[in-house]
């Protein structure tokens, strides 16, 4: 089978081997293995908050963000008035901007049991209280002295306790033992809980905890560290993501660095996510009972590159991933058991990482490590870069289109939201409830589909900027969380 310059649809198989592999797809490599490229996840723009020219798209300036706002004070998000065009939604949708003018960067949302009230978390680490009947948001802690906020680093994930609106878990990355946050230094990812209080916002760090010595997690690079954070269905196992710690615009096996203090027997840079590493890097960990005496933690995804943002299929404990891709792919990964490997650094998509095949075993002492790698899990779904993303986008030769029309922009890739709607809205559409969604920061679209059907449809092209979170709330509309004009986002249906 070979795959189409078009939609591309699963093979009918759950696992392959090379050479299984080599059988159904033809590896497309785009990219020579040194080039950098124009965005991980967040990428440059997390810096400079505007598209690259290589992107064709250059996003539009962020509104002025209010100076000093103290821990407590609450202030007004007024959405702003400067006339933006609508994205192109499905008829009867509409987007409505919902905060506009004090959020700075935000990352991640989460709303409290009652869909009342939502919680934000901007890179930097500030996390804010937003009312949903108004547009006001209060300003509830400020962790921006314990995150390292530089490149795609900082506080990135976020989940509201289910069973009580009290307890907020957090997801960061830590500043260097010495020195400052900025380029390639050693960074560690941190799960906190936040509890309310009379007093203000407690902070118990959960994994790793305070003063144990160990470190969960270890990012030398300024991309690819941790990730989101997903409640089971139980209300109270907590699911985390990490990316695999390895640069990401250079074939790494570990003969860059060896910064984070792998052993020399152990696999290093990106074969750490293939679970063998003291480190949980490139992988999604279950949390049992977090914060408590009986917390346990278990892997139960691994061999993946970044798995920025996943979501839970409501009901289950299935879970799809948003796994940012290097030179040729997106992919989303679907998790049904425990312990599945999706195959990273010896897979991309659905195709074999010809840029690691030659790489030494993780232990040095023999080679071809991906030529006998076997049993990984094959995408769900994945788009090439050179692909449009659905049969729509190839007809209106949009989401990716070159402005020439002769084609996806293959250096405007970046799967960046993953999220489900439920069936609790009255008003969307049966087609658009109880649906996965997913967006691409750089293409500035987003995408649903019904699983088991991977066949994507597009649901919301030419956005202003693009998603990083994508979340059911209130009366099951979509929300998401734009990073680049620093706003958050509803979809209705009339």
């Amino acid at each position: 089978m070979r795959l189409q310059r078009s939609l591309v649809v699963r093979p009918p198989v759950s696992s392959y081997s090379t050479r299984e592999l080599e059988d159904k797809v033809t590896p497309r490599i785009i990219w020579r293995a040194t080039q950098t490229r124009v965005m991980v996840v967040l990428a440059a723009l997390l810096v400079v908050v505007r598209f690259s020219d290589a992107a064709h798209a250059r996003a539009p300036e962020p509104p002025a963000v209010p100076g000093s706002v103290a821990v407590g004070q609450s202030i007004t998000c007024q959405p702003t008035s400067t006339p933006r065009p609508q994205p192109i939604l499905p008829k009867g949708f509409t987007e409505r901007v919902m905060y506009s003018g004090c959020l700075n960067q935000p990352t991640a949302i989460s709303f409290n049991s009652r869909q009342t009230r939502v919680f934000v978390a901007e890179k930097g680490g500030r996390i804010w209280n937003c009312d949903l009947s108004t547009p006001t948001c209060t300003l509830i802690t400020d962790l921006s002295s314990e995150v390292c906020n530089d490149g795609d680093r900082g506080l990135l994930g976020i989940a509201v306790d289910p069973l009580n609106d009290g307890k907020i878990y957090v997801l960061y990355t830590t500043p260097p033992a010495t020195g400052a946050c900025s380029g390639n230094v050693v960074t560690h990812g941190q799960l906190s809980l936040l509890t309310a209080s009379g007093a203000g916002t407690g902070e118990t760090k959960i994994l790793p905890p305070a003063g144990s010595g160990n470190q969960t997690w270890c990012f030398f690079y300024g991309s690819h560290s941790i990730g989101g954070l997903v409640f089971g269905s139980d209300n109270r196992t907590l699911y985390v993501s990490a990316g695999d710690g390895a640069s990401f615009d250079q074939v790494d096996y570990g003969q860059l660095d060896t910064a984070c203090g792998d052993r020399t027997n152990l696999p290093q840079g990106a074969f750490r996510s293939q679970g063998v590493s003291p480190y949980s890097d490139g992988a999604i960990l279950r949390i049992t009972n977090p914060g408590t005496t009986t917390q346990s933690v278990a892997v139960v995804a691994q061999g993946l590159r970044n798995p920025f943002r996943f979501a839970r299929l409501p009901g289950t404990d299935e879970l799809y991933i948003g796994n940012v891709g290097w030179n040729s792919w997106e992919a989303i990964d679907h998790v049904t058991v425990a312990g599945q490997d999706f195959g990273w650094p010896c897979y991309e998509g659905w195709s074999p990482s010809n840029n690691f095949a030659a790489a030494p075993e993780p232990d040095y002492r023999n080679t071809g490590y991906c030529g006998k790698f076997v049993g990984a899990t094959a995408p769900f779904f994945a788009y090439a870069h050179t692909s449009y993303v659905s049969v729509d986008d190839s007809h209106g030769k949009t989401c990716g289109a070159k402005p020439s029309g002769g084609g996806p922009d293959q250096n405007g890739s970046v799967i960046s939201a993953i999220g489900f709607t439920d069936d609790t809205s009255t008003t969307y559409p049966a087609q658009f409830k109880n649906a996965l969604y997913f967006g691409d920061l750089l293409r500035q679209c987003i995408w649903t589909m019904q699983p088991p059907n991977n066949v994507p449809q597009t649901f919301a092209k030419g956005l202003p900027g693009g998603p990083v979170d994508l979340k059911a709330g209130q009366d099951g509309d979509l929300f998401y969380v734009d990073l680049v004009t620093s706003t958050i986002r509803r979809i209705t249906h009339k």
